[in-house]
């Protein structure tokens, strides 16, 4: 292995907040106590790299049908990773961290969704041309300047999720904006992206266990985008917005794939005095918000722990990494703590040492405190820690790691003391004590002392995953540039103006231009703007409703029963009701009611009843219901009639709550009058019938 595998020496990508003075004495604040002005005060920046799997039928560079999802094993392949030279000479630090985990990386095939391209053993095919038309399409959407020609390049990925340590990759189109609008926030720019590639997606990972990870790879090299944005995105409302945005122009091509892990999102998250720190693959828009947040304030927190460290004139130098070999041997920060340990009454200690592993105990001076300091909900510094040690120490049993911040939960204090004797500790210094095997155990020591080190720059470049707590943990070291070499068995692919121009005439309506429309047909904005993103919004367009009071009705009736429906035959989310709306609402059946409406033959109000009639009796002639809404010469009468006979049956319902009563009552005289009369109309009626009769009865 080279020397560089230590980490000394490699460039480390160099990604800071334009604003160099972190705002230290921010308070910390929930979400919903947060302003504009306030993320403006802490420095927030954001930006958005978003993947989204294309709809096509096969896989990028082979000929293996893509979309297919596999749960045979037709066969097991076992790898080993290891990084290699960029085309300067260097090692990328990512590559180099992943090939200090030392993992076994396990595929699981089945023979009918890969093939020897996906193993690295046969060159890849020709690229796919519907994935290159559709990327194009998507690009054109957001006004790229689009490449006269595709060159792929190679992008290093040594975590295991991509057999060849690779993924081939092709900018299709650079420098653009696309309108960011958001009346609710008082947005209304632009939002400038600057990049989309066309790229091959990595395999499923199925578990990671110690030094053993395991994928499937039916996913692997299927046609995916990834759209980067510049980091413009100024709060984290502002962000979830952006990322709906994109998600709209993807959807507008009707190319695309939808489900779970069909779109993934990388949020990039700075703050003044930071750098820039990515959060992969966010699965939905949902929780964005509150995510962004907590990493905001988790680097704030980290800076407020380097002013700290500064303050007591901790240097880097006193956190040294040793040179080479065990680190309890050549550091002077580090010691072998069997022995030391070995009457502790500490539970995981003594269960360490019965299997034989190395317990180490790890002096990081000037951090007495710093590692209870609060980084993030739930977390402090000692997790960083933790987190760092896990990825790349890969220890196997839980827990791992004690800190003396928090001795009293872990350790005895005649531990503690006895440590403290062993490392010349003082009073300013924490401990670290870890638990491995002893290789494991020699790598866990090195990398506290390094994110012991880091601190003192303040946030780290790092790759974190999102949790389902909505906090973040450390996933890898951030990539570089070192990672990205050019293809040699991939020739470049010109793209032709006529498949450009073909491209063009059939673009579909940007999601922003949709939006106006609606506005233009008597929508208010925010309503214009949950319609444009609906899975209804195609239906919306086919019924085709006047401008004014039938398209606001027809706007709200979708939003409020299509997903009504698709949860009554089991298809209420996402996907489900994208392939579902019109096979519920078809438009032939639902056509003829917005045309009675439209032409008096029946009361607006009638709409909603009908529609639902519509869904409900799919064997009913759509005639006999619009016939069934119709007004009537004696329905006044029927309403005078079943009000007299309700009110005189008032006493029925068990409450005499007269809230209750009335929602009885008018359950009780509107079927078969529904649509055909005004509802508000009969709950007035019914209102005053009922309290004369209440009044009647009291004398």
């Amino acid at each position: 292995m080279p020397e560089q595998a230590d980490g000394r020496g490699v460039k480390p990508p160099d990604e800071l907040n334009p604003r160099r003075e972190p705002v230290l004495d921010f308070p910390d604040r929930p979400l919903a106590e947060m302003t504009a002005g306030d993320y403006d005060a802490l420095g927030f920046l954001a930006g958005l790299e978003v993947h989204q799997q294309l709809l096509t039928e096969r896989k990028l560079f082979c000929r293996c049908p893509a979309g297919r999802r596999a749960t045979a094993v037709d066969a097991e392949v076992l790898r080993h990773m290891r990084p290699t030279l960029s085309e300067l000479g260097e090692y990328d630090g990512t590559a180099l961290m992943e090939f200090k985990t030392r993992k076994e990386i396990v595929y699981l095939l089945e023979r009918g969704t890969v093939c020897t391209y996906e193993m690295d053993d046969t060159p890849p095919f020709e690229i796919d041309e519907e994935a290159v038309e559709i990327a194009l399409e998507l690009a054109m959407i957001a006004d790229l300047n689009l490449v006269s020609e595709l060159h792929v390049m190679r992008k290093q990925y040594l975590d295991g999720s991509i057999p060849t340590g690779f993924q081939r990759t092709a900018m299709v189109g650079l420098t653009g904006a696309v309108p960011l609008r958001v009346p609710e926030l008082g947005v209304d720019r632009e939002l400038r992206i600057r990049q989309l590639s066309l790229e091959e997606d990595s395999c499923r990972e199925v578990s990671d266990v110690g030094h053993r990870i395991t994928f499937r790879t039916d996913r692997l090299g299927m046609p995916l985008t990834e759209v980067v944005t510049e980091p413009d995105l100024l709060t984290p409302r502002e962000l979830q917005a952006g990322a709906r945005l994109i998600a709209e122009i993807a959807r507008a091509t009707d190319r695309i794939r939808r489900g779970p892990g069909a779109a993934r999102q990388d949020v990039n998250v700075s703050v003044a005095g930071g750098r820039r720190v990515e959060i992969k693959g966010v699965p939905h828009h949902r929780g964005l918000p509150l995510l962004v947040h907590n990493e905001a304030f988790r680097q704030l927190n980290l800076l407020r722990i380097r002013a700290a460290l500064r303050e007591r004139g901790v240097e880097a130098a006193a956190l040294a990494d040793p040179p080479g070999g065990d680190p309890w041997a050549t550091s002077g920060l580090v010691v072998e703590a069997g022995g030391v340990l070995g009457a502790t009454g500490y539970r995981p200690v003594r269960d360490a040492r019965e299997r034989g592993d190395t317990v180490v105990a790890v002096r990081l001076p000037g951090f007495a405190g710093l590692l209870a300091h609060r980084t993030q909900p739930g977390a402090t510094f000692g997790h960083e820690l933790a987190e760092r040690v896990r990825v790349i120490a890969c220890p196997v049993h839980r827990p791992f790691l004690a800190h003396s911040d928090r001795g009293a939960a872990t350790l005895g204090p005649g531990d503690w003391r006895a440590l403290r004797r062993a490392l010349g500790a003082g009073g300013d210094d924490a401990i670290v004590v870890v638990w491995a095997p002893a290789r494991d155990a020699a790598t866990a020591a090195r990398e506290v002392l390094i994110r012991a080190g880091e601190a003192l720059a303040g946030v780290p470049a790092e790759t974190r995953q999102a949790r389902a707590d909505v906090t973040t943990g450390f996933e890898r070291l951030l990539p570089g540039p070192d990672r990205m070499y050019p293809d040699t068995d991939t020739p470049p692919l010109p793209i032709a103006d006529e498949l450009v121009e073909t491209v063009r005439v059939r673009l579909p309506e940007p999601p922003w231009a949709r939006r106006a429309r609606y506005e233009g047909l008597g929508l208010d904005a925010r309503t214009a703007h949950r319609l444009a993103a609906a899975p209804w919004a195609g239906l919306f367009d086919t019924l085709d409703p006047r401008a004014g009071g039938t398209a606001r009705r027809l706007a709200a009736l979708l939003e409020r029963r299509v997903p009504y429906h698709a949860r009554r035959r089991g298809r209420g989310s996402g996907s489900a009701v994208v392939g579902a709306v019109e096979e519920i609402a078809a438009p032939g059946r639902i056509g003829p009611l917005v045309r009675a409406v439209e032409g008096g033959e029946i009361r607006p109000a009638a709409l909603a009843p009908a529609f639902d009639d519509a869904i409900e009796h799919p064997a009913r002639p759509v005639e006999d219901i619009v016939a069934g809404y119709r007004p009537r010469a004696d329905d006044a009468a029927r309403l005078e009639a079943r009000i007299a006979e309700v009110v005189a049956r008032s006493d029925e319902p068990a409450t005499r709550d007269p809230d209750a009563v009335l929602r009885w009552a008018m359950g009780e005289v509107m079927p078969g009058l529904r649509g055909r009369v005004d509802g508000a109309e009969v709950r007035s009626r019914l209102a005053a019938a009922l309290e004369a009769e209440g009044a009647e009865a009291t004398a």
